[in-house]
């Protein structure tokens, strides 16, 4: 799981890892070599689970390990603060899935969420909570369940008491738009809606064409509009591998599929939605990343060198407009500036060329500590010195070709080729136009920077291939 903070200059992205704690790391630093490894930070010890960081302040974390062990840490000082929610004297225990969800509250950086089988509230960072719902799992006893057929009994096999426990909420999400509007996930196939802070909550127990006993992977409600919601859910421990993905515009009272042209067998891990325009969502699979401009109408593969590994979790950086991802075994990927994707439609694809808004540059000396070698470079430190490559220095240019420009020995070429591969004979041009095709200028896209009085600043030059560039 992973997530971004708001600190300045340069934001902070976090993510756990198994069995190797949940770690903080830059997403972009002075250094003219990259990331180096020195500049992650340890958070929490223990096995990594979801993070959270305080909008307001940076130094502010909350990470867990399994089971619901939450804590508070503060980057200023390393001060770790047990905050775990505890049972009344004579309550039950409480049943934390492996990986317990926690939420900040959109409507106060001090109100926070984190779930069992019931919801707890906190309205002052951890220090003290109270239950805001009561079990909202169907509550059964996993001991007593068969497996394989049969119940079993206790020694057969340990993994009957131990990792996981059954009857967990596994997804939070408050409405940002409505104050205490809260939607929660179950593992046994449940949906808990409230429109109250948690007085009174109502249960979904099935959906459309999704198994029965399905598991929450993620549900989040809509930026934009009060009433809509979306879900992830996952039946693959039954063998079922399908992406559902699934959209409520009534509060979770009937839902629709917008699963619409995603792969077979590509479980839906994550989704988030843009903060600009309402149709523009991005999924994590376990296979990649997809985006729709059109609310799930029709998904697309982002690619741009990500590899085909689940990704686990996304987050939006709101003020950089950047995607982070977090992988399952490969770290983060970072799609820098995605706001060009808000202006894609059919019209715009079809226009022989658009140039995008350029988002403001930052503008530092960036730091030489490894001398002056390139980014990437290693210096003399050996290859278990790991560097990540940072951001672009400057300000990036991104823009689409429909079509592209090609030369005139480009085009002649082309045609040639399609004229063998339709069975026919490419004739030979002629000596003149082979001349002509040499003196030829190469195509080029022409970039001019002008400053507020009109005057160059620089001229370059892009590539001149279809499709999108930076």
């Amino acid at each position: 799981r992973g997530t971004a903070d708001n600190d300045y200059p340069f934001y902070t992205v976090y993510g756990g890892t198994q069995d190797n704690a949940t770690l903080g790391g830059p997403a972009r630093s002075k250094s003219n070599a990259g990331i180096p490894n020195e500049d992650w930070f340890v958070t929490l010890f223990g096995d990594g689970h979801q993070p959270a960081v305080d909008p307001t302040n940076p130094d502010i974390i909350y990470s867990e390990w399994q089971e619901g062990n939450l804590m508070r840490y503060d980057r200023r000082n390393g001060e770790l603060v047990y905050i775990q929610p505890q049972p009344a004297a004579d309550e039950p225990g409480e049943r934390f899935n492996w990986d317990a969800p926690i939420l900040i509250s959109p409507h106060d950086p001090a109100r926070l969420y984190f779930a069992s089988q019931r919801l707890w509230r906190s309205d002052d960072r951890g220090d003290s909570w109270r239950p805001v719902s009561g079990d909202l799992s169907f509550g059964r006893d996993r001991l007593n369940e068969p497996l394989m057929g049969q119940v079993w009994a206790h020694q057969s096999s340990w993994d009957l008491s131990a990792m996981s426990k059954f009857g967990t909420i596994t997804s939070v999400s408050e409405s940002p738009l409505v104050e205490g509007l809260l939607y929660v996930g179950t593992d046994d196939g449940r949906i808990q809606v409230s429109e109250d802070g948690g007085g009174n909550w109502r249960a979904v127990d099935s959906l459309p064409r999704v198994p029965e006993g399905f598991f929450v992977n993620d549900i989040k409600a809509d930026l934009h509009d009060a009433d809509t919601v979306y879900v992830l859910v996952d039946d693959h421990k039954s063998g079922d591998f399908k992406p559902y993905v699934l959209k409520s515009t009534n509060r979770g009272r009937s839902w629709t599929s917008i699963a619409s042209n995603l792969p077979d067998r590509h479980l839906a891990w994550r989704l988030v939605q843009d903060h600009v325009k309402p149709e523009l969502l991005f999924l994590g699979t376990e296979f990649g990343v997809f985006f729709t401009v059109d609310g799930g109408g029709r998904w697309t593969r982002l690619a741009g060198g990500a590899p085909t590994i689940p990704f686990r979790d996304l987050a939006i950086q709101q003020r950089e407009n950047d995607l982070v991802g977090a992988t399952f075994g490969r770290g983060f990927y970072i799609l820098d500036d995605y706001s060009p994707l808000r202006e894609v439609s059919a019209q715009q694809l079809e226009a022989e060329a658009t140039l995008f808004p350029v988002r403001p540059a930052p503008w530092y000396i960036p730091k030489r500590p490894l001398g002056d070698r390139d980014e990437g470079s290693k210096a003399s430190r050996g290859d278990g010195y790991y560097v990540a490559p940072n951001p672009p220095f400057g300000a990036v240019f991104t823009y689409y070709l429909a079509d592209g420009f090609r030369s005139a020995r480009e085009a002649r070429e082309e045609a040639d080729r399609e004229a063998n591969e339709a069975g026919g004979d490419a004739r030979f041009p002629g000596f003149d136009r082979l001349l002509a095709e040499a003196a030829e200028d190469e195509p080029v896209v022409l970039f001019e920077v002008r400053d507020a009085n009109d005057e160059l600043v620089r001229r370059f030059t892009g590539p001149t291939k279809p499709g999108f560039h930076r």
